[in-house]
C-alpha cells in the first residue's frame, strides 16, 4: 500500500477510530467492507473541506479492515498502537500478519505508541481504549454488541466512548456518538438474530444524564469544524510562519499552524463585524432623525419612506450579514487561536497535558467543536527533550509568549501603553460622549419648555417652527446619547480593561516565577509555571468568550 499525503497542518481533521473483534470471520469481510467503504463515503461527503482521518491500533481483524477501507476511500490512517512495536507483534497468529501490519504502518500518515507505565499486556490495551476514547470523534465498532469479557475489550472501548473515561475529578466527562457494525466472531451464527454487517448510530451517554440531543450536537459540532476548515480555502491569509521544530514534532507545528489560522479569520471577521456595527449605527440614526423630522417639522411622506426604508435596509443588512455568522466566526475563532497558542507553548514545554481539559469543558453545546479541534493538535507524537533543549524552549516561551502578553494586554510603561489602558481611555470616552449628550439634550428641553411657556407671541408661524426645531434637536441628540450608550456597552470597554489588566499583572508574576525557576535550574518549576500561567490565559478567554456571545451585535440592541 502507498502512504497518503501527509496529514494537513493548516485543517483540522474529522477523526474516526477504530475498535472490534480480532476474530472477524473471512466470508464476512467482504460486506463488512462494503459497508464501512459506503459510511466512510458519506462522512467524506458530509465533510467534503476536511481532511479525514482514521486511527487504528490496526491489530487483526476489524482494526485492519476499517484501515483498509479508510486507505482505499482516500483517507489518513493514523497508526496507534499499545505498545512498542516489536513487543505489539508478537500478539499477531503468524509472520504473514507481521507483514501485514507492518505495510499498512507504513501506509500511516503518523505512529504513535500509547505509553504506559503499566506492564500488563491487559492494562495496556485499557490504556489504548482510553486514548482513543479521549482523542477521536466518533468511533466505528465492528462488535456483536455482547457484553465485554474482559478490561480492554470492544465493548469496554465502546461504553468508555459512549460514557467517558472513569475519572476521580468532578468534571463531565468526554463522550462522543458509536457507529455499531453488526459483525459476527468466527464460529457463531448471526449474533442475536441480527443480520451482519447491519449499522445502528449508537448516541453518547453521559453518567445519569439524558442522551437527548446528542447525535445532533455532535453533528454540529463536525459542520463546524469543517466551516472552520471552508473558510481556512476561501480567505485570503498570510502564510503559515515555521515554528522551530522538527519534523517528528508534528503536534507543535499543528498548534502553531492553527493559531496563526484561527488568528487571522478572527481578525477578518471582527473587522466585518466592526463594520456591520457602524454600518447599523449610522442607518438607526438616520433613520431616527428622519422620523423625528417628520413628526416635528416638515409632515412630508417622501421623508417617512425614506426613514422607514433606511430602517428596512438595516434589519436586512443584519439578516444578511447573520446568515454569515460574523459574530460567531468572531468569537469561535478567537478562542481557537487563544486555546492553540496555549496548546503550543504547552507542548513546547513539555506539558503533560491537553488544553481541552480545562476549556470550555462546561459547555456542552456547538462551543465543543473548539476543543475537538484543539485535541487533534496531540494526535501526532513530540519528541522528548533533553536538559539544554528544554531549558532553550522555556527562554523562548518566556520572550515570544510572556513578554509579547505583556506588552499587549498592559504595555512596556515606554512606547506601549497595552489594551488595558486602551480600552480604560476608550471607555471614558464613549462614556463623556454619552454623557455630554445627554447633558445637552437636557439643556435643550428645558430650553424649549421655557421657549414655550414664556414666548410672546406663540401664536405665530415662526414660534411653532421654532418650536418644532428644538423638540427635534432634543430628541434627536437623547437618541445619539442611548446609541453611543449602547455602542460602550456592546464593545465591553470597562470590562475589557479590568481582565486586561488583571491578566497583564498574572504575566508579570509568571515571567517573574519562571526567571527564578530557570536561575536556580529547577526546570521542573518552570515547566509547572507555563502550565498554571495557561490555565489563566484559558480561563480569562473563557470568560471573555461567554460574556460576548450575552452581547452579540444586533440591530434590536441598537434599534
Amino acid at each position: 500500500m502507498n502512504a497518503p499525503a501527509t496529514l494537513p497542518m493548516d485543517r483540522v481533521p474529522i477523526v474516526l477510530a477504530v475498535t472490534g473483534h480480532r476474530d472477524v470471520p473471512l466470508n464476512d469481510v467482504p460486506k463488512l467492507s462494503a459497508v464501512v467503504s459506503q459510511r466512510l463515503k458519506e462522512v467524506s461527503a458530509q465533510y467534503p473541506h476536511s481532511p479525514c482521518l482514521l486511527l487504528s491500533a490496526l491489530a487483526e481483524g476489524a482494526d485492519r479492515l476499517v484501515a483498509r477501507c479508510a486507505l482505499a476511500s482516500g483517507w489518513h490512517l493514523g497508526a496507534v498502537l499499545p505498545m512498542p512495536q516489536g513487543q505489539y507483534e508478537e500478539d499477531f497468529a503468524d509472520q504473514a500478519s507481521v507483514d501485514e501490519f507492518r505495510d499498512l504502518v507504513q501506509s500511516a500518515a503518523f505512529r504513535r505508541t500509547v505509553v504506559s507505565g503499566h506492564t500488563s499486556r491487559p492494562q495496556c490495551y485499557v490504556d489504548l481504549g482510553d486514548w482513543i476514547a479521549q482523542h477521536a470523534q466518533v468511533l466505528v465498532a465492528l462488535w456483536d454488541g455482547q457484553p465485554g469479557q474482559g478490561p480492554g475489550g470492544t465493548a469496554a472501548v465502546v461504553q468508555a466512548f459512549r460514557e467517558g473515561v472513569p475519572s476521580d475529578k468532578l468534571i463531565i466527562p468526554d463522550v462522543g456518538p458509536v457507529v455499531h457494525v453488526q459483525t459476527r466472531r468466527a464460529g457463531d451464527g448471526e449474533a442475536s438474530g441480527v443480520p451482519t454487517g447491519q449499522v445502528t448510530d449508537l448516541p453518547p451517554v453521559h453518567r445519569g444524564l439524558t442522551d437527548s440531543g446528542e447525535m445532533q450536537r455532535w453533528a454540529t459540532i463536525l459542520s463546524r469544524i469543517d466551516r472552520f476548515n471552508r473558510d481556512v480555502a476561501h480567505a485570503e491569509l498570510p502564510p503559515v510562519r515555521e515554528q522551530v521544530a522538527s519534523e517528528a514534532d508534528g503536534g507543535l507545528s499543528k498548534a502553531s499552524a492553527l493559531y496563526q489560522l484561527a488568528d487571522g479569520l478572527s481578525m477578518a471577521a471582527q473587522k466585518e463585524r466592526d463594520q456591520l456595527f457602524k454600518g447599523l449605527l449610522a442607518l438607526s440614526t438616520v433613520a431616527i432623525g428622519l422620523a423625528q423630522v417628520y413628526s416635528s417639522m416638515f409632515s412630508i411622506p417622501v421623508l417617512l419612506g425614506i426613514g422607514i426604508a433606511m430602517s428596512l435596509a438595516g434589519f436586512g443588512w443584519h439578516f444578511m450579514v447573520s446568515r454569515r455568522y460574523v459574530e460567531q466566526r468572531y468569537l469561535d475563532y478567537r478562542s481557537l487561536a487563544e486555546a492553540c497558542k496555549v496548546q503550543h507553548y504547552w507542548q513546547l514545554a513539555g506539558v503533560d497535558g491537553s488544553v481541552a481539559e480545562c476549556f470550555l469543558r462546561e459547555q456542552k453545546d456547538e462551543l465543543e467543536w473548539i476543543r475537538q479541534a484543539v485535541i487533534t493538535t496531540r494526535l501526532q507524537p513530540t519528541s522528548p527533550l533533553d536538559h539544554a533543549g528544554l531549558r532553550a524552549r522555556l527562554v523562548q516561551i518566556r520572550t515570544d509568549w510572556i513578554d509579547d502578553q505583556m506588552r499587549y494586554f498592559i504595555g512596556d510603561g515606554v512606547m506601549s501603553r497595552g489594551k488595558a489602558d486602551f480600552n480604560r481611555r476608550k471607555d471614558e470616552l464613549w462614556s463623556s460622549r454619552s454623557r455630554a449628550l445627554f447633558i445637552s439634550g437636557m439643556l435643550l428641553a428645558l430650553a424649549t419648555a421655557a421657549f414655550h411657556a414664556f414666548a410672546i407671541d406663540a401664536a405665530s408661524e415662526v414660534h411653532t417652527w421654532l418650536l418644532r426645531a428644538m423638540t427635534l434637536g432634543y430628541s434627536v441628540i437623547f437618541a445619539a446619547a442611548g446609541l453611543c450608550k449602547v455602542f460602550q456597552e456592546n464593545r465591553a470597554f470597562a470590562e475589557h480593561a479590568k481582565q486586561y489588566e488583571r491578566m497583564g499583572l498574572v504575566f508579570q508574576l509568571a515571567r517573574t516565577k519562571l526567571d527564578a525557576a530557570l536561575a536556580s535550574g529547577d526546570l521542573t518549576r518552570a515547566v509547572e509555571v507555563v502550565r498554571a500561567l495557561g490555565i489563566e490565559a484559558l480561563s480569562e478567554n473563557g470568560d471573555w468568550l461567554l460574556m460576548h456571545r450575552d452581547r452579540p451585535v444586533s440591530a434590536q440592541g441598537i434599534g
